[in-house]
């Protein structure tokens, strides 16, 4: 890889979530990976938890070389598997804007011989976030990516889940000042990760960790 940092990523990008690491990480070999990016989402910026899968319920998206892979997600619009996919997919959708090797694209290419452009459907939406503000319709992946970046939830939950990598544990509630502290401390430094991994380390929690 070239040693000229950074490097500047073709197409519409935004962050972390629009890097083809990201995309890729999160994709199978054929298809992207809508819920695997939604739940990602889900549980490490939204501090949410989707139980899971029921042992009855096979979780399968059909092939079918006719149709998009929004159009073959319907599966999950059933009503065993609904009430957890409406809060994964509709997180998901936004970044079909990208395919499964994190190329950009406008078009997905459908049909037997692939020969078939169809526009891309990006309509997403944050749903039973726990914050109002969060919640509601977005137009494509960068639409997404900055309301999770203007929220204070998901800032929280991003300094929850270093404290957890960096102490070992979980976190509790005599833990709630040593987070205070961090996420003040990444306020301060205008975002700065250095600053919330010295306010973590210089803790109590830390430093008397056991």
């Amino acid at each position: 890889w070239t040693p000229e940092q950074p490097v500047e990523v073709p197409g519409r990008r935004a962050g972390l979530l629009t890097h083809p690491a990201w995309l890729v990480a999160h994709s199978t070999n054929f298809d992207n990976d809508v819920v695997g990016r939604g739940h990602w989402i889900r549980e490490h910026l939204l501090a949410g938890k989707i139980p899971d899968v029921p042992i009855e319920v096979e979780a399968q998206v059909p092939e079918d070389p006719e149709r998009t892979l929004r159009e073959r997600m319907q599966v999950t619009r059933a009503e065993q598997c609904i009430r957890c996919h409406r809060r994964m997919d509709p997180l998901g959708f936004p970044f079909e804007a990208y395919d499964h090797y994190g190329h950009y694209r406008e078009k997905e290419m459908v049909g037997t011989r692939k020969n078939q452009p169809m526009p891309i459907d990006t309509s997403g939406a944050i749903l039973e976030s726990g914050d109002d503000s969060l919640d509601g319709p977005v137009d494509d992946a960068i639409a997404l990516v900055h309301k999770l970046a203007r929220s204070p939830r998901v800032r929280q939950s991003f300094v929850r889940h270093a404290f957890r990598y960096w102490m070992g544990r979980n976190e509790t509630l005599e833990d709630s000042r040593v987070l205070l502290a961090a996420d003040r401390a990444y306020l301060e430094g205008g975002g700065s990760f250095n600053e919330l991994l010295v306010s973590l380390l210089t803790s109590d929690s830390f430093l008397y960790r056991k």
